[in-house]
């Protein structure tokens, strides 16, 4: 790849699932020494949280993992920004809906969930927000389970 792939995840209000997507991946990319392969960052489709810091469930249960999020601070995803990203990564199918309806091309547009095997299942990221802890660390598990396949399906489409 000559430049970095720019991806973006994607959730409601960039405070829970999204933050913790972009620094699994990341952290995973790092890895594999693929680090400057890619530019990744996050957004929500709202922008009740713009400016704010992760949610405190979501960061502790990254400290759990040996993650930092003390320096997320939440954005947003307007329609004037689709262009600044090569791949958008979304965690549930409104998040999905969403992007489409802000001109994301579909070809462009990833579920994180959906190389997961299991043809029975959502490919949706539940989002932990109103619920209790548990709620954030299977969530942080969903992400990390899926981070590898989504960092081989982008380096397959960068080839």
């Amino acid at each position: 790849m000559s430049k970095p792939m720019r991806v973006l995840f994607v959730c409601l209000g960039n405070i829970c699932r999204s933050p913790l997507a972009e620094i699994i991946v990341h952290g995973q990319a790092g890895k594999k020494d693929l680090s400057g392969q890619f530019i990744f960052a996050s957004a929500g489709t709202g922008d009740w949280h713009v400016g704010g810091l992760a949610d405190a469930r979501s960061a502790q249960t990254a400290a759990q993992h040996g993650l930092d999020l003390s320096g997320h601070r939440a954005q947003q995803i307007t329609a004037n920004k689709v262009s600044n990203w090569d791949w958008f990564v979304a965690m549930d199918d409104d998040n999905r809906s969403n992007l489409l309806a802000m001109g994301v091309p579909k070809n462009r547009l990833l579920m994180m969930r959906q190389f997961e095997t299991n043809s029975d299942m959502t490919l949706d990221v539940p989002d932990p927000y109103y619920g209790g802890a548990d709620g954030f660390e299977d969530a942080y598990q969903m992400l990390s389970d899926n981070a590898d396949d989504l960092l081989d399906y982008l380096l397959e489409q960068g080839a």
